[in-house]
C-alpha cells in the first residue's frame, strides 16, 4: 500500500480561512488518532491498524511542519511589532510549536514502524500527550489569537497570507 500526503486545504485565496480549515482537520484527525491508540491497546496490531498508523504518520509528518511554517513565515511576520499583545501571543504560540514538534517526534517513532510497536500503553500515552498539546494550542489560537488577527489584518493581507501558504506548497492560487 502506498501512503501519500494529501493537503487538507486546496483553497488559499484567504489565508485565515485556510488556517482555520487546518485547525478543523487537526482536531478531527486528533480524535481519530486517539481512537486508533485505544483500539490498538485493546486489540493489538493487525494489517488494517498498521496501515492506519502509517497514514497518520504520513499526514502529521507533513501537515504539522507545513502548518507551523504557514503561521511562522506567512502570518506572524505581518503581526510582529504591532503591539505587545501580538508579540506575546506569537512568542507563546511559537513555544507551543516547539513543544508540539517534540511530542510529535516521540509519537512518530512509533507510528512510522507499526510492526515494531510492542508497548501499546506507551503508544496511547504518546498519542494522548501529542493530541492534547495540539488541541490546547489550536483552541488558544482560535479563541484568543484569531479574533485579534481578524480585527488587525486587511482583506489584502489575508490574501497575502494565503498566497504565501500556497507558495510554501509550490501551488498556485
Amino acid at each position: 500500500m502506498e501512503f501519500k500526503y494529501t493537503d487538507p486545504v486546496t483553497d488559499f485565496s484567504d489565508g485565515l480561512v485556510a488556517l482555520k480549515a487546518y485547525h478543523e482537520d487537526f482536531l478531527t484527525r486528533g480524535e481519530k488518532l486517539l481512537q486508533l491508540a485505544f483500539e490498538l491497546e485493546a486489540k493489538g496490531m493487525n494489517e488494517g491498524y498498521a496501515n492506519q498508523c502509517m497514514a497518520m504518520f504520513c499526514h502529521y509528518e507533513h501537515a504539522n511542519h507545513l502548518h507551523h511554517q504557514d503561521e511562522e513565515l506567512a502570518l506572524f511576520p505581518l503581526l510582529v511589532g504591532k503591539s505587545a499583545l501580538f508579540d506575546g501571543m506569537i512568542e507563546r504560540l511559537m513555544l507551543d510549536h516547539e513543544e508540539i514538534e517534540a511530542a510529535w517526534l516521540a509519537l512518530a517513532e512509533q507510528l512510522k514502524n507499526p510492526v515494531g510497536i510492542t508497548d501499546f500503553g506507551r503508544l496511547k500515552a504518546l498519542a494522548f500527550e501529542f493530541e492534547k498539546m495540539q488541541r490546547e494550542h489550536l483552541n488558544r489560537e482560535d479563541e484568543d489569537f484569531s479574533p485579534q488577527v481578524k480585527a488587525e489584518l486587511s482583506d489584502k493581507q489575508r490574501v497575502e497570507v494565503g498566497h504565501k501558504m500556497a507558495e510554501l506548497r509550490h501551488v498556485s492560487v
